[in-house]
């Protein structure tokens, strides 16, 4: 009989502290379910609006990433004065990708390495560039430093 009180006071106190670490189980109470934000978290980076108290709210629409050649075709486009290059057109220029998800301000970006055409047939090496996958920013890297361009 003492056995059974004892694993019956076990098993309470087990479930008090199940329960207290969730929350309790109130509705008013901080439960990780409840659609809310870690401590410390951005809530623009986890898709929710600044001051959003509930997951109720409808989320604003995906930004469109770029597949690759979307992503080589938008920075073809680009002045190369903006981008701190001779010349008047891309055209003068080869430009190839070599890396596809490096993030920089919280956005996925494409790493463009920029070659210079020359009449001899080779390419020179002249900038590398990260592009946002969404077309947002474009950021000159040098010295492992991304500096963002106004494009």
């Amino acid at each position: 009989m003492q056995i059974h009180r004892l694993a019956g006071l076990a098993a309470a106190l087990l479930l008090a502290l199940a329960l207290s670490a969730c929350g309790g189980g109130d509705p008013g109470s901080s439960s990780s379910s409840g659609g809310g934000l870690a401590q410390g978290s951005d809530p623009v980076v986890n898709g929710s609006q600044a001051g959003s108290s509930s997951g109720l709210e409808t989320q604003e629409e995906p930004l469109h990433m770029m597949t690759i050649d979307e992503t080589l075709t938008f920075f073809g486009s680009l002045n190369p004065a903006n981008l701190g290059l001779e010349g008047e057109s891309m055209a003068e220029y080869s430009f190839y990708p070599t890396e596809k998800a490096i993030p920089v301000d919280g956005l996925p970006c494409m790493k463009v390495t920029v070659y210079k055409k020359t009449e001899a047939g080779t390419n020179s090496p002249e900038l590398t560039f990260l592009v946002a996958r969404d077309g947002t920013a474009v950021y000159r890297l040098q010295d492992g430093q991304a500096e963002k361009l106004d494009v």
